[in-house]
């Protein structure tokens, strides 16, 4: 393998959308993403099988089927590998999430069905994804992280095209910092999910209204409700 260290090994596999560009990748770029998705696939099963502590870089090398040199260019250490997995296994269901919303539906409605399929997954692999959201954020400057910020942004992105179809409807009065207000629903996700992921029975319904539940206390403590503002009284933005 031509690659001399991590950076250069990791450079280009997120340089494509993976909607539709496979073809225009040249043959060194194929090989590189089908290692990455067999070392992803290779950590999602030990940490699923044998947890965190129990799963070392040399575990995943030898299930994936390559050298431990190698994988040392795809990945740093076994944070980095975690954000790694994290790319892979993330951006389906933010296309699953996205087909989940509808036009007519509300603000909360559509927000909770966003994260929804994130629920479903999370409980289907509970200790695969204790680990991976316990430890995405451990990772600040490699290329795996900064593809994670990317997917993060596009969930913000997402969440803000929910805020804007509430405006249109007239849900929700149109003033007001949207990207704050995305960034606060997606903070909250982010912990909901995370305190729900430490019970012992996970069981996606339960994380689900319990969500529910914090978004609508959410929206309503924001005044987010145009409904709700009181009538000759100036709109404050979020801050």
């Amino acid at each position: 393998m031509a690659d001399t260290n991590g950076s250069e090994a990791v450079d280009d596999i997120y340089g494509y959308d993976g909607h539709g560009d496979a073809a225009r990748l040249g043959l060194r770029e194929r090989h590189k993403r089908d290692k990455v998705h067999r070392i992803s696939q290779a950590a999602g099963v030990l940490f699923s099988e044998r947890g965190y502590e129990g799963t070392t870089l040399r575990d995943i090398a030898n299930h994936a089927e390559v050298a431990l040199g190698t994988l040392s260019l795809y990945a740093e250490d076994k944070r980095d590998l975690i954000v790694m997995l994290f790319n892979q296994l993330i951006p389906p269901l933010m296309d699953e999430a996205a087909r989940a919303l509808r036009p007519d539906a509300g603000l909360l409605d559509n927000m909770v069905s966003y994260f929804t399929p994130f629920y479903e997954a999370y409980a289907k692999e509970t200790t695969l994804y204790r680990i991976v959201l316990g430890q995405i954020f451990n990772r600040l400057t490699s290329a795996h992280a900064q593809q994670h910020a990317r997917i993060r942004t596009r969930i913000i992105g997402t969440l803000e095209s929910i805020i804007d179809q509430a405006i249109k409807n007239g849900e929700i009065a149109g003033s007001g910092d949207r990207s704050g207000q995305a960034h606060s629903f997606f903070y909250i996700y982010f912990a909901s999910v995370r305190m729900w992921l430490t019970h012992d029975v996970v069981l996606p319904e339960a994380g689900i209204a319990d969500l529910r539940a914090m978004f609508s206390l959410h929206i309503d403590g924001m005044g987010l409700l145009a409904s709700a503002r009181p009538k000759g009284r100036s709109k404050r933005s979020l801050s």
